[in-house]
């Protein structure tokens, strides 16, 4: 009797729990994402069918015009053009015309002034035809405009005649006179007089009503599922030089943003589109943006390997229950392990995580009992001290970010394509994300990447 009360708080020392409180937690501030700025350049199509449609139902399909006087030859004529045909090239939008005209003529080779201040013809006047009862001679027009933007967002528009060709002659054989050139010299004056009006109909076509409702909608939470929502935060745009193509002007938008995820949406009032910035090249969507890795996702991996495990210590053990990183200590992390085994207990551990850029890895440096812990195991189980448990969970604690930068690759790529607005859709890909430094909170681990991609916008 006296050998078991001499015993027994030897096994009551030896089965006691290790009770170590858990830590206050502390982070350091995340720094501001929104004082990145980055510069997007977007290629932007803008889809001039229903436009030229337009400026092309606006154009006079015939004129007329006449010269009459007494002596001499006196005319009349019409013109007609065909639907007109446009054509895009690298700078600058052509169209050709096909036309017909007829002719009405009247000759008189001699006028006298006695009875009528007008005058009259001292003989019967010959009045002859071309295209009347013959079929209406054939001409070919051509016109050119360039165009660009202004830095309201409106186009300029100069337009030129660059061909006026009369393919069938009208010789008039009664009094052997060739039409040909005075009416392509008459019609030729219309034409170019057509110019302005072209000019005129381009540059009331409205862009900038699209380019404001973009602005608008580029200013609209995102959702990016699992991860919040983006703000892309547009400052400024410039347009680029445009190029035309299969009915389409394409052109370089820039874009200043400063791009940000949070968890919940904001009350971020909207700015007004403002002028037009002069525009400098880049490389395409590449912006700084925050990913958020809980802990929670964090300590399954490392569980996956460590739960379960034994560790002998002499003629002592303990058995891993459960890893879970519970929060931060300024720049280090903070592991809760619950153990059972010669004692049992739940001990806190500290590391630092750090960056692999090159692999896109995070792992776990300087692991070691948090200050309190060491304090308690000093008192209750100095062997638990031996490196090899914390040598392992170092091993385990090793993050390959491969999988979780893919899944957000593929989150935001889907959120980059679709319609912005009616008449605007955007498309877009995430070509690769990279991790360039990391921070920690009280609940997640916040990796600060840098996205390469494409983006781009389509105004039908």
């Amino acid at each position: 009797m006296k050998l078991i009360l001499l015993v027994l708080p030897f096994l009551i020392v030896a089965c006691k729990t290790i009770d170590v409180a858990s830590p206050k937690f502390r982070t350091i501030p995340l720094p501001e994402l929104n004082n990145q700025v980055s510069t997007l350049t977007i290629p932007m199509e803008i889809n001039l069918a229903s436009y030229l449609k337009e400026v092309e139902t606006s154009l006079p399909l015939s004129f007329s015009g006449s010269e009459q006087q007494c002596e001499g030859i006196s005319f009349s004529y019409r013109f007609f053009r065909e639907p007109i045909v446009f054509t895009f090239k690298n700078d600058a939008l052509h169209y050709a015309v096909d036309g017909r005209f007829d002719l009405k003529l009247n000759y008189c080779p001699k006028c006298h002034y006695l009875f009528d201040e007008k005058g009259s013809c001292t003989v019967p006047r010959i009045y002859t035809s071309c295209g009347i009862d013959d079929p209406m001679r054939r001409v070919k027009v051509a016109y050119s405009t360039k165009m660009d933007i202004s830095s309201k967002y409106k186009f300029n528009a100069t337009t030129q005649l660059e061909k006026f060709d009369m393919l069938d002659p009208c010789k008039i054989t009664v009094f052997n006179y060739d039409a040909t050139s005075e009416v392509k010299k008459q019609v030729k004056g219309q034409l170019l007089a057509l110019e302005k009006e072209i000019d005129k109909q381009i540059e009331s076509v409205d862009i900038r009503s699209s380019i404001i409702d973009v602005w608008k909608e580029l200013q609209q939470p995102i959702p990016i599922e699992s991860y919040g929502f983006l703000y892309l935060q547009p400052k400024a745009v410039s347009l680029g030089k445009l190029a035309f193509s299969n009915k389409k002007v394409n052109v370089d938008v820039n874009l200043n943003i400063a791009p940000m995820v949070v968890t919940e949406k904001l009350t971020i009032a909207n700015t007004a589109l403002p002028d037009m910035q002069t525009f400098k090249q880049t490389n395409g969507l590449n912006m700084t943006l925050d990913i958020a890795a809980s802990y929670d996702s964090l300590s399954a991996i490392v569980n996956a390997s460590m739960k379960g495990q034994e560790f002998p210590f002499k003629k002592k053990k303990i058995i891993i229950n459960n890893i879970l990183i519970n929060g931060a200590l300024d720049s280090t992390i903070v592991f809760a392990v619950t153990f059972e085994g010669s004692k049992k207990g739940t001990v806190y551990l500290i590391g630092k995580p750090c960056v692999d850029q090159v692999n896109q890895t995070i792992s776990i440096k300087d692991i070691s009992f948090e200050i309190a812990t060491k304090s308690v195991l000093l008192k209750t189980a100095k062997w638990m001290f031996n490196d090899k448990i914390i040598s392992e969970i170092q091993k385990a604690a090793v993050y390959d970010l491969k999988t979780i930068l893919e899944d957000a690759k593929v989150s935001i790529s889907k959120q980059l394509n679709g319609p912005i607005t009616d008449g605007v859709d955007m498309e877009g890909a995430i070509k690769k994300i990279l991790v360039k430094s990391i921070h920690l909170t009280n609940s997640h681990l916040v990796m600060r990447t840098n996205i390469l991609g494409e983006l781009k916008l389509k105004l039908n």
